[in-house]
């Protein structure tokens, strides 16, 4: 099977952990990452092409896909904008879902994920678009988790419940069964949500 093209957005730590996945996929060969500096120099093996100006260039050569290596451990916002500047210009944002994780044939997830290892995704999921689901994270049952939320490592998600878009549940937080986090709520590391939580203007 010949490996897609796909260019990295991003050179930072969670660049790392997409290119990793991208790597044990075996289904990705990367050409490069997009980053604000440090045109021409290598990061994590790979060249730097240049910022988002190049853009446009590597387009017209052909390379349409592209994958958010962009975290977004304080909120959302910048995730969700470089997605939609990724779609306006008509590239496919690919997701980043690692071997290792385990998702149920019955769960549906849009584009641009990020899925570390050790995931578990249950029965009847659906998660958005540009999301990121990080090491071992749990969500269970005909839970629905909209786009542009990132679900931290160690979290726990019971079934039937709505995470809306841009929430961030931090670092080992749970949130029980059949409960809703609004929109760019947050989380707290270690918390424990039983009851809903309102969205966040």
């Amino acid at each position: 099977m010949k490996k897609k093209d796909v260019i990295v957005i991003g050179a930072g730590g969670h660049a790392k952990i997409v290119i990793d996945i991208l790597e044990e996929t075996g289904c990705y060969n990367i050409v490069g990452l997009i980053a604000k500096d440090n045109e021409g120099k290598l990061f994590y093996g790979y060249p730097i092409l240049g910022d988002d100006d190049a853009l446009p260039t590597y387009f017209k050569k052909g390379i349409t896909c592209v994958a958010i290596g962009v975290g977004g451990f304080k909120n959302n916002v910048l995730r969700k904008n470089i997605f939609e500047r990724l779609n306006s210009l008509g590239f496919c944002v690919i997701s980043a879902i690692h071997p290792k994780a385990v998702i149920s044939k019955t769960a549906e997830l849009g584009d641009g994920n990020v899925v570390f290892a050790g995931v578990v995704i249950n029965p009847d999921v659906e998660i958005g678009d540009n999301c990121i689901i990080a090491t071992g994270a749990t969500i269970d049952h005909e839970t629905v988790i909209e786009s542009h939320v990132l679900i931290s490592a160690g979290v726990t998600v019971g079934g039937c419940s709505v995470i809306e878009e841009g929430a961030l549940c931090a670092l080992g937080s749970k949130v029980i069964s059949g409960v809703k986090v609004g929109k760019n709520a947050l989380v707290a590391a270690g918390a424990v949500v039983v009851s809903d939580i309102a969205k966040y203007d």
